[in-house]
């Protein structure tokens, strides 16, 4: 006689993964939304502090969770990427009191290797809504254009040359969607580099700009907004902000303890 053992997790996950702020709910209610693993927690921000409205589970561990807002629109989408390549949309339904999903797709190929250098699985979206991008393999992206209504349209795979991505980000302020790559070469080398992504052609160019051997231990990007624009590089001894037609260093000054 076989015996088994039919396990279960009697607790609701509580380490937060992500995190996002918005006007999910309503175009004047500023929402916080928590990813934990596999739910996603929404509060409303109010005179009072946060008061806690709707606790979601999500099937999947969640790797990618951005508010985004479509052109018409006049409250945010919640876009959300799970550990298995399953990409959705969701949207607050007011009258119903509850979130309601608008998009969903499995982006999964399962012929190339899934990434696990650098960050690992990273999912972005255009300032302008006009394409999300996922690095779900190493040496390719994935890039799923928005229709106007803030659907998910045919997507297509942009071929990268850089193997060792550590972060990829969207620029503000540039006439076709340009991407940001942080990538790390076999020298161990850090270095960034901009490429327009082409949505007629399905393909992508090189940027308007790049910049090589960049501080040791530079790890994440972070795009800056109009009137600026450009990127914020956050490096273990500096913060260096890099644009198309200038640059500047911020030294990292370190605390000691005694």
């Amino acid at each position: 006689m076989s015996a088994y053992n039919y396990v279960v997790t009697a607790h609701k996950p509580t380490n937060v993964t992500h995190s996002c702020v918005g006007n999910f709910t309503g175009p004047q209610q500023l929402n916080l939304i928590i990813a934990k693993c596999t739910r996603i927690e929404i509060h409303l921000l109010t005179p009072q502090g946060l008061q806690p409205m709707l606790d979601v589970p999500i099937y999947g561990r969640i790797a990618t969770l951005e508010l985004f807002r479509p052109h018409g629109e006049t409250q945010d989408l919640l876009f959300i990427a799970t550990e298995r390549f399953v990409v959705c949309v969701l949207q607050w339904d007011a009258e119903a009191n509850m979130v309601v999903t608008r998009a969903m797709r499995d982006v999964s190929d399962g012929i190339e290797t899934p990434t696990h250098k650098g960050h690992g699985q990273i999912g972005i979206i255009d300032p302008d809504c006009r394409l999300t991008a996922l690095h779900l393999y190493d040496g390719f992206l994935n890039a799923i254009p928005f229709d106007n209504k803030g659907k998910l349209t045919e997507a297509f795979y942009i071929k990268l040359k850089e193997r060792e991505v550590l972060d990829i980000k969207f620029l503000y302020g540039c006439p076709k969607p340009t991407i940001v790559v942080l990538y790390q070469d076999d020298k161990v080398a850090r270095h960034v580099k901009t490429y327009e992504v082409s949505l007629k052609d399905h393909n992508s160019v090189e940027g308007p700009w790049s910049q090589h051997n960049l501080d040791t231990g530079s790890d994440f990007i972070i795009p800056v907004p109009p009137p600026f624009c450009g990127v914020l590089i956050i490096g273990e001894n500096k913060i260096v902000y890099y644009g198309a037609s200038a640059s500047k260093e911020i030294p990292i000054r370190a605390k000691i303890a005694f």
